[in-house]
């Protein structure tokens, strides 16, 4: 049988393995020291090295050598039940667990120096300290100063002073007080006291008596306190320090907000306990047979005699039932009594059992098995349960590079995660996470990067039974010092511990697929050490980090700048002549930001013989997240590419309010903190509330799991492609509509079609062929919806569709132009027309027609002027820099010379003919014809040098009456979409308030266009004004003017004007999606507008004409 089974397989060219080695590294054993007097027995949690005494006179908050004092050793998240029954439901409120979660007496010192030094006593008078809500973050409940900073350390009076590991900025101190009752059924248990995260380093105390310290701010830190209760009230003191050594290696891109931000419990477990337990899954090369293994963990806290004493373990189905007719069982004494060997390791497998054709788990049929393990006494009686879900996978790399999930090839379409929350901060609630777990899955994302710190441990759970590949990062971040930490030794306890305490807490949830090391911290001996302890307690995963570049030693290897590359350099790393190798010790090579050309040129390099992987891609910040469809056009074609992460899941505006008492989201630098990165915590796909953004639902087409494509030459016959991994399209259901003109003409559901993942199909869509009326499209909708309710969305939920443009139609009849007459007025600067009850007024000194307007209703109130920029996008200000690069069609945008206006009368019409320049390099022709039946036809050629910048946009813009807010369109919607991010958008009908099309981002910037447009009306009741292009257009409408979201830092600067601002384009440039600070922040090419010549034209008409 141990034949038949894969063990360790081969998860990177650089860690060979074979069947028999795999299995001897020691995936559990652990080292530690008694912790608190308490003879802690069996494989035990590795905390890499037992830390050294504490220095005299140096802060355990400023001293790295000092992480814990009477921490327990980190395990894995589980419960103690007293039947089997209670573990099978695994409802920790049937355990012996009481929350402390709730409000807490709270005293908040500015300084640590001011700190209270006595108000853990149990006789300190608290009546003056106020309340607090644990969890939460101090900072959004008035104490102190939420900041927000990127790289640059917010520890110290001077940024620029950096004293490892010191902190010289004023330290704020929280201390916190809670009173609790245990049951009285627990007074002969152990107990302890659990901590879900604090940040940033913390003391404890329980009736007056110091218990111990911890710092690590992601990650849980559990005390035993049962020498320390007593029977009836208790009193927990914990006093939190804002700042600490463990400071230096939290510097990510994130909010720094402090405080008690996870749940807060204390629990009971006998005394002899089934302490922590390591499972693994095996499987054969035919994944028909599959081994689950288990390693046990007893704690003994008064040291009884185990002889007797057994370990028991049952694995039950998702029904419930029985999967190993035998229980595995081991004495108690064989998994305490270790003796480790001078060569070879410790065996694993103390539990073990076959599964026979096991059900297994991917990110799509996420199948999981319950463990049930018991412990009984020398009498046969059941002492306690514990229990864990299993999920039977395998994560392995093939010879080209592809990421193997049970041997099938898969992509990581992820997205980075950070824990946040627009008014509770870093104290997300479980429905909080679960929200994110459910979008996640409905828009089409497969795997979370914990960026970049471990979750609560309630989204693992999540991620298990949804179905997400995780990877797993440790809370190691050092970007201010760069690689510094990672080479000093004295940093190498704290790194170590981050790490593995990550994987001890995590290592049983199938949803892990790798553990990552950190985030922007270099690369060093540090790392080498800790990712030398990942291969070896865990083979069955793969190692990523993306701090890990660069060789040295190797002759083609090109030296890296101090903390960047240059230019020069930049523009080598991702080509056949990049650094050759990545550090052996990581199994993916990992980049941030390639561009395309970059990211090919890594896929195509002859040295490298990893998979690839985009830890980090995509910046999503602000109105961004173009051309991901050519991302994932490449991924797709090549096998080495396994995806990435965008960056990232969801903005991190912070609620607040400002002086006039306006709610708003506030970023960096608007609560007075310093250093401060402004808006660069925008990056989500989804906003600080939770709400979908545009950007998210282009993601979620270009992930789709299934594509529809006409078949050529015909008009009702579709390829059906399933991009699923694993699932069967006979699962789901399949609708399709046919519509003119967005109008639905007919609709149907197909019967169940059998296609297996990556295959094809022909379908023929039953639709009756209708009345083609000219001038108008015809499309047929195509959509894969979920044909039963699932965890994540109710039955009938779209998860893909296609809208195709079906290949018949007729041109639209030409009407004859209206006859009838206009009449005309000059006086001073204006040239006045009207004709059937309308009114046309021209600036003879600008060239730009000012006012178009009926006898009951006025529609353009200002200058139609000629139009090349946008309000900046942040990757336009941050990145390309629009200005000053663009500054030519900044100032052309405010008005153009007037070359020559001329009129020309003719029967039925009139037509109006101006010449426009800036300088001798911009040319601009416009015409108008004004007909009889009051329409305006506008006809523009455009001749831009070559030698110009490429332009923001070609067309014009205006001012419209604000009694026009009933806005209609014929276009690419409903939501807002550009040239670059606009495959989602479906050609329709829409119609609403103008307020419904507009998007406000939380820095206010170019937003709410529409592509494909091919009219659009805003109307007040029956009358209005439509624009009709002649061919299709993108347009857009404000209720602010350009300048005026231009300069806006913030949505309450806007003030809504008297009229709106219409956008009449013929394109806009794309928004760009590859980052936000360099040259790669501009749309690709294909997405720009180079200088050339261009013309369009379209009609203005009451919609009553």
């Amino acid at each position: 049988m141990d034949n038949e089974l894969k063990r360790g397989k081969m998860l990177g060219l650089n860690r060979l393995s074979n069947a028999n080695t795999a299995v001897k590294r020691s995936l559990a054993y652990k080292k530690h020291i008694s912790i608190l007097s308490v003879s802690t027995i069996g494989l035990l949690s590795l905390q890499f090295i037992s830390p050294p005494l504490q220095a005299a006179n140096i802060n355990d908050w400023e001293n790295p050598q000092v992480i814990e004092i009477n921490r327990l050793p980190a395990r894995a998240t589980s419960y103690s039940f007293d039947t089997v029954q209670e573990a099978k439901n695994r409802d920790r409120t049937q355990a012996d667990i009481q929350l402390l979660n709730g409000d807490w007496k709270f005293h908040f010192s500015s300084k640590s120096e001011e700190r209270p030094l006595t108000f853990y006593d149990v006789n300190f008078d608290d009546s003056t300290w106020q309340s607090i809500p644990v969890p939460s973050n101090w900072e959004l409940h008035g104490y102190g100063t939420p900041i927000y900073t990127n790289s640059v350390y917010p520890m110290f009076d001077d940024p620029t002073d950096i004293q490892i590991p010191k902190i010289t900025r004023d330290n704020p101190v929280g201390s916190y007080l809670k009173t609790f009752t245990l049951p009285s059924e627990w007074k002969d248990e152990q107990i302890i006291l659990h901590f879900g995260g604090v940040t940033s380093a913390y003391y404890v105390w329980v009736n007056g008596k110091k218990v111990g310290y911890a710092q690590g701010s992601r990650l849980p830190s559990e005390f035993d306190i049962t020498d320390y209760i007593k029977e009836g009230k208790n009193q927990l003191a914990v006093q939190v320090f804002r700042w600490s050594d463990g400071s230096y290696l939290e510097d990510q891109d994130h909010w720094r907000i402090s405080g008690i931000h996870r749940e807060v419990y204390v629990m009971a477990q006998p005394k002899v306990a089934l302490n922590d337990f390591h499972v693994r899954t095996l499987l054969n090369h035919d994944y028909d047979i599959g081994k689950l293994q288990i390693n046990p963990e007893l704690m003994n806290v008064d040291g009884v005699d185990l002889k007797g004493w057994k370990i028991a373990g049952q694995l039950f189905d998702a029904d419930g039932l029985k999967v190993n007719h035998e229980m595995m069982e081991v004495a108690a004494p064989k998994v305490t009594q270790l003796k480790y060997p001078q060569r070879d390791t410790m065996r694993f497998d103390w539990l073990s059992t076959t599964v026979e054709n096991p059900k297994l788990w991917t990110s799509e049929t996420p199948y999981l098995y319950t463990l049930v393990l018991s412990l009984t006494n020398p009498s046969g009686e059941l002492v306690e349960t514990r229990s864990t879900r299993v999920g039977f996978r395998d994560i392995t790399f093939s010879s080209d590079g592809e990421l193997l999930v049970n041997g099938k090839s898969v992509e990581i379409i992820g997205v980075n995660r950070h824990d946040h929350d627009a008014k509770r901060g870093k104290a997300l609630s479980r429905e909080d996470i679960l929200d994110d777990v459910k979008l996640l899955k409905q828009f089409n994302f497969n795997s979370v990067r914990t960026s970049h710190y471990p979750n609560d441990p309630y989204f693992y759970e999540l991620a298990d039974e949804y179905g997400l590949y995780v990877m797993d990062e440790a809370n190691v971040e050092s970007h201010g010092v760069g690689g510094l930490l990672a080479n000093l030794p004295e940093w190498n306890y704290s790194m170590m511990s981050r790490n593995t305490r990550m994987v001890e807490r995590d290592k049983n949830h199938p949803s892990i697929i790798s553990w990552s090391m950190g985030n922007e911290s270099g690369t060093g001996p540090n790392f080498a050490a800790i990712a030398g302890w990942l291969i070896d307690i865990d083979p069955l995963r793969f190692v990523h980090y993306e701090g890990a570049q660069g060789d040295p030693q190797h002759p083609e290897y090109i030296p890296y700048s101090s903390q960047y590359p240059t230019k020069e350099e930049r523009a080598l790393r991702h080509t056949p002549q990049a650094n050759p190798t990545d550090p052996h010790f990581v199994d993916v090579i990992s980049r941030m930001y390639p561009s395309l050309e970059e990211l090919q040129g890594l896929a195509d390099s002859p040295f490298i013989d990893r998979p690839i992987l985009m830890c980090e891609y995509a910046h999503a910040m602000g109105n961004s997240l173009g051309n991901m469809s050519e991302y994932w056009d490449m991924i797709r074609e090549r096998p080495n590419l396994i995806g990435g992460y965008i960056w990232d899941w969801i903005d991190q505006g912070i609620e607040t309010q400002n002086a006039e008492g306006q709610t708003y989201l506030a970023y960096g630098g608007d609560f007075g903190d310093t250093p401060n990165a402004s808006n660069f915590c925008l990056n989500g796909i989804i906003d600080s509330y939770r709400q979908p953004k545009p950007q998210i639902l282009e993601a979620k087409y270009v992930f789709q799991p299934a594509t529809f494509s006409l078949r050529k030459g015909t008009a009702d016959e579709v390829s059906l492609t399933n991009r699923f991994f694993f699932d069967n399209l006979n699962k789901y259901e399949i609708r399709w509509a046919l519509s003119e003109d967005g109008k639905q003409l007919q609709q149907g559901i197909l019967p169940s079609v059998d296609v297996a993942p990556s295959e094809s199909k022909r379908l023929t869509i039953p639709y009756t062929m209708p009345n083609i009326v000219a001038g108008k499209e015809y499309w047929l909708r195509l959509s894969l919806h979920l044909s039963q309710d699932a965890l994540w969305a109710n039955k009938g939920f779209e998860l893909a569709k296609e809208q195709i443009a079906l290949p018949f139609g007729k041109p639209a009849k030409k009407m004859p132009e209206p006859t009838g007459n206009i009449a005309r007025a000059t006086q001073g600067n204006t040239e006045a027309f009207r004709a059937n009850g309308h009114s046309f007024i021209f600036d003879t000194s600008t060239g730009y027609l000012t006012r178009y307007a009926s006898d009951k209703q006025a529609f353009i109130e200002d200058a139609l002027m000629h139009n090349f920029w946008r309000p900046q996008t942040d990757n336009d200000r941050l990145g390309w820099r629009t200005l000053p690069n663009k500054q030519f069609w900044y100032e052309a945008s405010q008005g153009l010379t007037l070359e020559s206006f001329e009129v020309t009368e003719a029967p039925n019409k009139v037509v109006v003919t101006t010449q426009h320049t800036k300088g001798e390099k911009l040319n601009v022709s416009t015409t108008y014809t004004l007909y009889a039946d009051a329409k305006i036809n506008v006809a523009v050629s455009l001749d831009a040098a070559p030698s110009l910048p490429s332009l923001l946009r070609v067309g014009m813009t205006t001012k419209v009456s604000k009694t026009l807010d009933e806005m209609t369109f014929y276009g690419k919607g409903p939501f807002e979409n550009y040239i670059d991010r606009n495959e989602a958008a479906e050609v329709g009908e829409y119609a609403g308030k103008v307020s419904d099309f507009f998007y406000q981002y939380t820095r206010p910037q170019e937003s709410s266009n529409r592509t494909g447009v091919r009219w659009l009306s805003l109307k007040n009741n029956d009358i209005g004004l439509k624009i009709q292009g002649e061919q299709a257009l993108s347009m857009s409408v404000w209720p602010y003017s350009a300048q005026a979201i231009d300069d806006a830092t913030h949505p309450y600067e806007l003030n809504e004007e008297e009229t709106f601002t219409l956008n009449i384009d013929l394109i806009q440039a794309g928004v760009g999606g590859i980052d936000s600070w360099s040259e790669k922040a501009a749309p690709i090419d294909k997405y720009k507008i180079s200088a050339g010549k261009y013309s369009y034209e379209f009609t203005l008409s009451n919609t009553n004409n």
